[in-house]
């Protein structure tokens, strides 16, 4: 107000002296003129009226005139106050952007900007939020503290609450600019909030991005219309270059968090255990990770920048690589096992999924594909299908042992027997030792199949296996050809097993004798080793069939022409050979098998085609004395003395040991019935020195049998005889058996001088006898 009182005031008095001084100039004007002239008459020149007027109007414009420049340099003044100020504010906004890292720090920044700098009362930024009220959500301020924005409920909808200047200006898009926020019926709702503060008028800019406004600027001004259009606009650009900043900064912070991802997905790439490989759409390799380089055995520095179609591990796999290449022609997923080889051979089983990548427009931009080593999850299940097979072949081994046993035992009893009452130059001499020849290989095969399906459990000792190893390599020194280089690392100081040293020789000469064929036609290198080794609970993650604890490992290696797959998954079948016909059985392989696993251990091969054969067989070490042995039993042949009691349901079979035995000079009560079987020794217990009784029998089985004659004599000596293995029949085990007082159980077919020898022993060492599984 005193600014504009001084400007009147300058105003009039400039008019005041113009008027002042253009009356004496007419007052004066002529008689100067007459002097300066020497022109007496023109002093008596009279001042009209008109001149006066004249004074007088022009008094008037010159004063209009000057309050109109002033007005006019007033307002250019204060648009130019505006402008310096926008522009410092803009400038001030700028080095913000520019040295601003935070999105809130520069929003907060801004604001302050606005009111310190610019002028303003108060300056917020408002987001509006994407939900079904569309509600404003303060994101920063400054100048506003504990004023307006604490109860602002405001929205960008169509409705009242939206009306007001940040709703408006994300809703449509555009400036809205309130310059009297308390005659504005649109800002109704906060009016008296606004009132309060003190604010007169606002101005609310858009934040726009891709198109669409996501927020708004709003500026306050203590002042009605205070922002004019230069204004306006230097603030839009200002929100404009908000805009780009917020932008920017999310953008950055959206990069960072995304090449924090990369780099820890590049280290988990790096370390996972899945192999890695991926191509870009010329089927270029541009990365493998260390899991992938240790699968497939080329390493990173020869594959990178190599076309799949020259890759070592492609032409390696062809299955692998066909599949990749059906990837790459349709651009879809596909997934599933595959065996690929190593650089060296090696074989291993992989899962794989390989995968078209796509960008934003849809078009691929690179192919990944992932494998896992799946051998270790293969083989358990190779172990476990071979497991299935041998209990399959135990349950039908144990279902046919007993009646082909009992069949077995007829044969040979009568044939042994006519052989001894016919003339050695009988024609009929040689067709039936033929009979008993493939008799007794019968037996053999039974027996063997018992071994296989881990049915048949032979007396075991402490024995050193060094010294069986030692002496199997003795005997194959003397066999194999010359082009065969035979080597051996056996470790000192090795505990002891708890084997029969038979049946070990037996494993030890099959798995060589194998390896020496595999070498026979281009000679090789046939590798023995044994060592002690301790396996702890990780190792036996390998090794599911074992248990933690010392064990000796036996290596048999050779470099011959080794086995695919398919060989791989049959060696173990019984039966099953590649030696051809008349060269091989194939039960070599199935007997190693089951004594192995008889015996507590496992036996494990892999093998390469063209390369060589591993065999490692692990058996429990136990803590044993070298001097430790199980003395053999004597045998008398003396000829038979005493009364036996001999019951069997095979009436055939019955009627050949009866005869059999009394040939040996026995008195023989023979028995098909084991009910009247025991009502005949109830009758006279003391009659009969000795029971021989089969297992299974209808009504009493042989081990009740024995109980029950027991209760009545304890001191009797039993021998049980039984066509089934002790896997099959638990009563038939040893163990069980010497538990019950039996005192000897043995396995059909029984020869006579078996018998025999059993019996001599138990008759003539009464309870001293000790109880064997013949």
């Amino acid at each position: 107000m005193g600014k504009l009182m001084s400007a009147r005031f300058t105003c009039l008095a400039i008019a005041l002296s113009y008027f002042i001084i253009s009356g004496l100039w007419a007052l004066f004007a002529d008689r100067i003129f007459s002097v300066l002239l020497n022109q007496p008459e023109l002093a008596e020149c009279s001042t009209s009226l008109s001149h006066w007027f004249f004074i007088a109007v022009s008094t008037g414009m010159l004063y209009w005139l000057l309050r109109y420049w002033d007005a006019a340099v007033t307002d250019s003044q204060e648009s130019l106050r505006k402008v310096n100020r926008s522009l410092k504010s803009f400038s001030e906004c700028t080095k913000a952007l520019t040295r601003t890292d935070d999105e809130e720090q520069l929003m907060q920044g801004i604001c302050r900007i606005c009111v310190e700098v610019g002028g303003h009362l108060m300056a917020w930024v408002a987001f509006g939020e994407d939900t079904p009220e569309k509600k404003l959500r303060p994101v920063a301020h400054w100048g506003a503290e504990g004023c307006f924005l604490d109860s602002l409920n405001a929205s960008w909808d169509d409705i009242e609450r939206g009306q007001g200047p940040a709703g408006t200006s994300i809703r449509t898009g555009k400036i809205t600019v309130f310059q009297n926020l308390l005659t504005n019926p649109r800002y109704r709702p906060w009016k008296e909030v606004a009132e309060k503060c003190g604010y007169a008028s606002c101005i609310a800019l858009p934040l726009i991005e891709k198109g669409r406004a996501f927020g708004s600027l709003v500026i306050f001004d203590e002042k009605p219309h205070a922002f004019d259009r230069e204004e306006a606009e230097l603030l839009d650009e200002l929100a404009g270059d908000l805009s780009y900043g917020i932008k920017t900064l999310r953008l950055k912070t959206k990069s960072k968090v995304e090449m924090e991802e990369r780099l820890m997905l590049a280290a988990v790439t790096d370390q996972t255990s899945d192999g890695i490989i991926t191509f870009d759409t010329q089927s270029t390799i541009q990365y493998i990770n260390p899991s992938f380089e240790g699968l497939c055995g080329v390493p990173a520095s020869e594959a990178i920048g190599v076309s799949i179609h020259d890759f070592e591990c492609s032409q390696r796999n062809p299955a692998f690589y066909r599949a990749i290449l059906g990837v790459f022609a349709s651009n879809k997923v596909r997934a599933g096992h595959f065996i690929n080889k190593k650089r060296d051979g090696t074989e291993y089983d992989i899962d794989a999924r390989i995968s078209p990548v796509f960008g934003d427009d849809g078009q691929v931009v690179r192919y990944v594909a992932t494998i896992r080593d799946v051998s270790q999850q293969v083989d358990l299940h190779r172990q476990l299908r071979q497991a299935q097979k041998m209990e399959a072949l135990a349950t039908l081994s144990g279902g046919i042992a007993h009646d082909f046993n009992n069949i077995l035992a007829i044969i040979i009893t009568n044939v042994e027997m006519t052989l001894e009452d016919i003339a050695d130059d009988s024609p009929l001499r040689k067709p039936l030792e033929l009979i008993l020849k493939a008799g007794l290989r019968g037996k053999n095969l039974v027996k063997q199949f018992s071994t296989i399906s881990r049915q048949s459990e032979q007396p075991q000792q402490p024995v050193q296996i060094d010294s069986v190893v030692e002496e199997c390599l003795n005997l194959l020194r003397s066999t194999l050809p010359t082009t065969i280089e035979l080597r051996k690392q056996i470790d000192s100081g090795l505990g002891m097993i708890a084997a029969d040293p038979t049946q070990i020789h037996q494993v030890i000469m099959n798995l060589c004798t194998n390896a020496g064929d595999a070498m026979s036609d281009h000679g090789g290198i046939l590798d023995v080793s044994v060592s002690g080794v301790q396996l702890n609970e990780k190792d036996i993650e390998r090794y599911p069939e074992l248990k933690a604890g010392k064990y000796i490992k036996l290596v048999v290696v050779d470099t011959g022409h080794g086995m695919n797959r398919e060989v791989l998954e049959r060696i173990f079948d019984p039966f099953y050979t590649t030696k051809g016909h008349l060269k091989g059985t194939g039960l070599g392989l199935s007997i190693a098998h089951g004594i192995i696993k008889n015996h507590g251990g496992h036996i494990y091969v892999n093998s390469i085609e063209g390369v060589g054969t591993t065999f490692v067989i692990f058996l429990p070490q136990i803590a044993g004395d070298e001097s430790q042995k199980i003395e053999p039993l004597a045998v008398n042949n003396d000829s038979g003395r005493g009364h036996i009691l001999f019951v069997d349901d095979e009436e055939d079979y019955v009627a050949g040991m009866q005869v059999a035995l009394e040939r040996f000079g026995y008195t023989v009560t023979a028995e098909t019935d084991s009910q009247r079987t025991l009502e005949l020794f109830r009758k006279n217990p003391e009659a009969f020195d000795l029971l021989i009784t089969d297992q299974t029998m209808p009504q009493i089985t042989g081990f009740k049998l024995a109980e029950q004659f027991l209760e009545i004599r304890p001191e009797l000596p039993i021998i049980l005889c039984s066509g089934s293995s002790p896997e099959s029949d638990s009563s038939v085990s040893p163990q069980r058996a010497a538990a019950a007082g039996i005192r000897r159980v043995l396995m059909k077919p029984v020869e006579r001088k078996e018998m025999h020898d059993a019996i001599q022993q138990l008759l003539n060492r009464g309870t001293d006898g000790e109880n064997i599984d013949c």
